[in-house]
Parts: structure tokens; C-alpha cells; sequence
């Protein structure tokens, strides 16, 4: 995926949308099973979950599918795997949130918040962490790289 020269190695679009469909209608799943549970009618039954709420497992799947398929189509496009990627795809993403909506203001502000939500936590190495892997010298160089230190304030 990624290494120090940000350098891209293929990934296929179609299985990484695939994944993330099933995981976002699985969110989705979770989510509906919730709103199932705590809504104040009377006399409903489990599969509720479907049929009063199935639009939030519909809404979750497509935001994951859309994220996966246009990050993926980005890296390939580009030649790179970085955080520009995931902030194309979280703006992708947000626009289907806009959508359901039917709302263009939320659409860009979706696709504002979910790209920078997502540009936010790719650049800071996702669930790894940007110092995965190194020494103790390299992460202090690393450290010392993202502050300024006194003597650059003093100029």
C-alpha cells in the first residue's frame, strides 16, 4: 500500500468496493437493529430492522462502496497512495450523505467533512500510526521535523 515513496502497488477497485459495501451494510445493519430497538412504536417486531429502516443499511453500503471504489480508482489513476486519495473518495462519500438529504449545501458540506475527516487520518498513518516501524532516532527526527523549534521563531 504505502511505503517511503509513496509509491502505489495495484489494487482491484472492484474487491475493495465489494469489502466495503459488505462493511458498510453491516454499520448499516447495526445501526437499523438500534433504531429498531429504541423507537417509540408499539407492537413491532425484529424485522423491523428491514423493513422501516432498511434505507440506513442502504445509505451505510453505498457510502462504504463509494468510498472504497473512488479511493481505489484515485490510486490508480494518480500512480499514488496517499492522502489525497481518501480525501477524493470522503468528498465522494459526503455527497452521497448530501444526496439522501436532497440537499446541495449538505452535499458539499459533507463532502468538506468527510474529505477532511478522511485526508486527516490517512496522513496520520491510519491505524498504524506514521511511526510504524521505526527506530528511536527516526522517530525523534520525525518529532523534532513537525515543530518548529526555538531558534526558527526567533528568525
Amino acid at each position: 500500500m504505502v511505503d517511503g515513496n509513496n509509491t502505489h502497488e495495484e489494487r482491484d477497485w472492484k474487491l475493495e468496493t465489494a469489502k466495503y459495501t459488505l462493511g458498510g451494510a453491516g454499520i448499516g445493519m447495526l445501526v437499523s437493529a438500534f433504531q429498531t430497538a429504541y423507537a417509540p412504536s408499539k407492537g413491532g417486531s425484529a424485522l423491523d430492522m428491514f423493513g422501516k429502516y432498511g434505507g440506513t443499511i442502504a445509505f451505510m453500503a453505498a457510502m462504504g462502496g463509494v468510498f472504497a471504489g473512488v479511493d481505489a480508482a484515485a490510486a490508480q489513476i494518480r500512480g499514488k497512495e496517499d492522502y489525497k486519495n481518501s480525501a477524493i473518495a470522503g468528498c465522494a462519500a459526503g455527497l452521497i450523505a448530501g444526496a439522501r438529504k436532497r440537499s446541495i449545501p449538505a452535499a458539499l458540506g459533507s463532502c468538506v467533512f468527510f474529505a477532511t475527516g478522511m485526508a486527516t487520518y490517512e496522513y496520520s498513518g491510519g491505524f498504524e500510526g506514521a511511526m510504524h516501524g521505526m527506530t528511536r532516532e527516526q522517530r525523534d527526527e520525525y518529532r523534532a521535523g513537525l515543530f518548529a523549534s526555538a531558534a526558527d521563531l526567533k528568525k
